[in-house]
């Protein structure tokens, strides 16, 4: 495997355009405004508590966006402060399949009550026909038990390559959790280019 690259916060790699530092600021009010998003789509009616074999929530907003929540954990998630935070931004082949990755997604959804501080899990489809996701924790425990957990680590290793040409991993706190979801803010951005071999891979730590 590759070295891990250290990027400083303003740090430019010419090379390689998706790791520009303006594109996590970009996803940052992507991450914020689905944080917001599981505060407003929770005065649905419909929405109740994750059980076993129930459909995720699934809708458009006001500009057509299509996005889909898991309320995995709500009574925790509306409750807990200092959330762990996870925004998953990849860009997509342009002749990826993505039957292997829908598979993945049913996969996952059936060990999501394997993980007890995952509370939410959320995916909206963007301009660019990308799709980005907001994951919320209890901890940095609870988000390193989840990404490290067999089933993810194998299917992210399978997956991924061969459907992302290029990854951005976003990990963030909200200080007050859904109190106020625009006081997101980001740690640190994983950077992963599947189209190199072997894949390049840097990290950018923020102050």
């Amino acid at each position: 495997m590759a070295q891990t690259m250290q990027l400083t916060p303003e740090e430019v790699v010419s090379d390689r355009p998706f790791s520009d530092p303006e594109h996590s600021v970009a996803d940052l009010q992507i991450m914020r405004r689905m944080a917001r998003q599981l505060i407003d789509t929770y005065g649905d009616p419909l929405v109740c508590d994750f059980a076993p074999g129930k459909r995720p929530i699934c809708k458009s907003d006001k500009q057509g966006r299509y996005f889909r929540i898991y309320y995995i954990r709500p009574a925790e998630l509306f409750a807990t402060h200092n959330l762990s935070v996870v925004g998953f931004f990849g860009q997509k082949r342009p002749d990826a399949d993505i039957r292997p990755l829908l598979e993945a997604d049913r996969r996952f959804e059936e060990t999501f009550h394997d993980h007890p501080g995952l509370l939410s899990l959320s995916t909206v489809r963007l301009p660019d026909g990308d799709f980005g996701n907001l994951v919320l924790f209890t901890d940095e425990a609870a988000k390193d038990k989840w990404n490290f957990s067999p089933l993810h680590d194998k299917l992210a290793a399978r997956i991924s390559p061969p459907y992302y040409r290029t990854v951005r991993l976003n990990n963030g706190v909200l200080p007050r959790g859904l109190d106020d979801p625009g006081a997101l803010f980001l740690v640190r951005t994983r950077y992963i280019d599947y189209t190199s071999d072997p894949h390049w891979r840097a990290v950018r730590t923020y102050a």
